[in-house]
């Protein structure tokens, strides 16, 4: 199976906005990571967030049709700050950058740059005031009340 190569201009953010985010846009250049790099980045970035438990009722399958679980949180600056982490670490990929938009680069300088500029991502996405909230069981009591709260969650109506 060969690597696809696509922007389209933010229709699949999934691909389209890390791929913005690192400037990986001009299709008239062979681009530096295919879709499915992306989409492994994404994967990795996302299996960070789980959930803990899930309910699914007396059904016993993963994800029943009318309780869907939602997708993990997705930032698209870290995934970003990955690539650009695994570009610059990969002295082939590193080579085949000779321009990022109108800046011309030295290979021997980009990889400090885009160590910078990932870093940047990550302080952009530290500051956004996303938070996450960890719940926490101590014993059985607590167990069980989670649990219901969970399962509340889960079946309010939208």
């Amino acid at each position: 199976m060969a690597p696809t190569y696509t922007y389209n201009y933010g229709a699949n953010p999934p691909i389209d906005w890390p791929r913005m985010l690192i400037a990986d846009t001009d299709t008239s250049q062979p681009m530096v990571f295919a879709d499915e790099e992306i989409l492994a980045a994404t994967a990795i970035q996302q299996t960070v967030m789980q959930s803990g438990q899930y309910y699914t009722f007396t059904i016993g399958t993963a994800n029943p049709a009318p309780l869907v679980l939602p997708h993990p949180p997705t930032s698209y600056f870290r995934i970003a700050a990955m690539l650009l982490r695994c570009m610059a670490s990969n002295k082939a990929k590193l080579a085949s950058i000779k321009q990022l938009l109108d800046l011309k680069l030295d290979s021997s300088d980009s990889a400090r740059w885009l160590g910078d500029q990932a870093d940047k991502f990550l302080e952009m996405d530290d500051n956004s005031g996303a938070f996450v909230i960890a719940e926490m069981v101590q014993d059985y009591a607590s167990f069980r009340e989670r649990f219901w709260k969970q399962v509340q969650r889960m079946t309010a109506p939208a």
